[in-house]
């Protein structure tokens, strides 16, 4: 295993700046070359920008189903073929338990979609999508639930806070259902006999909100009451 060393001198050794524009010559890496080599140095995974060679700090990382199952250096050509025709984020992780690095055309989306974001990762198969900032995984039901009459994902700043939303929550007279710790977000369910467009209108207009969703996916497994981490 290599000892772990950044990505940008990393890739300057191996790659001099240019690697992921230039064609292979002899003596000289690809991409492929350059991504493999740097995932031996990462066993805990990674996420990474092949356009930048940078490692994203935010966002909601989900994987691709056209990529799934990946694990040597000719399946990582596919990979990073996918991902240059997508958005250009792959990751990689390694499996402990059959000893494969496992690697994807990942989408990224901002860590205040979370119900896009779980929506795009039940299309495409996956048990969980991964919450950079955190380093930590939502973890998804297997199955799909119907579009929810009454819940509603908010999601707020982490500056302002969440007090002035949950004094709306308590004004509104909703129920808090999940007071999620990795993401700085809530689900509520409104009351029976209100409406859902006019109760979305009423959070987008508290202080600090950044976004108002329906609930039309699945939550993480295990929910646990408010105020208690979700892992």
């Amino acid at each position: 295993m290599l000892k772990y060393m950044s990505i940008l001198t990393l890739f300057g050794l191996i790659a001099c700046g240019s690697l992921s524009r230039t064609p292979r010559v002899a003596g000289q890496p690809t991409l492929v070359d350059s991504v493999w080599v740097f995932s031996q140095s990462r066993p805990e995974g990674f996420t990474i920008d092949i356009r930048s060679w940078q490692e994203p700090k935010q966002g909601i990382s989900v994987a691709y189903a056209e990529t799934q199952n990946r694990h040597d250096r000719e399946d990582l050509e596919y990979v990073i073929s996918h991902a240059k025709a997508h958005e250009g984020y792959i990751g990689g992780w390694l499996n402990s338990e059959d000893g494969l690095y496992y690697f994807d055309s990942v989408r990224i989306f901002p860590e205040n979609s979370i119900a896009q974001a779980t929506e795009f990762g039940r299309l495409n198969g996956q048990d969980a999508v991964y919450v950079l900032s955190k380093g930590k995984e939502i973890r998804l039901m297997d199955e799909p639930q119907d579009v929810s009459p009454n819940t509603l994902i908010i999601m707020y700043d982490p500056e302002v806070g969440k007090e002035p939303l949950l004094a709306a929550v308590k004004e509104y007279g909703a129920d808090l259902m999940y007071d999620y710790s990795i993401i700085p977000g809530i689900a509520i369910k409104i009351p029976d006999g209100k409406d859902i467009h006019d109760a979305i209108a009423f959070f987008k207009k508290v202080k600090g909100v950044t976004s108002v969703e329906r609930d039309h996916i699945y939550h993480p497994i295990d929910p646990v009451k408010p105020k208690l981490e979700i892992m």
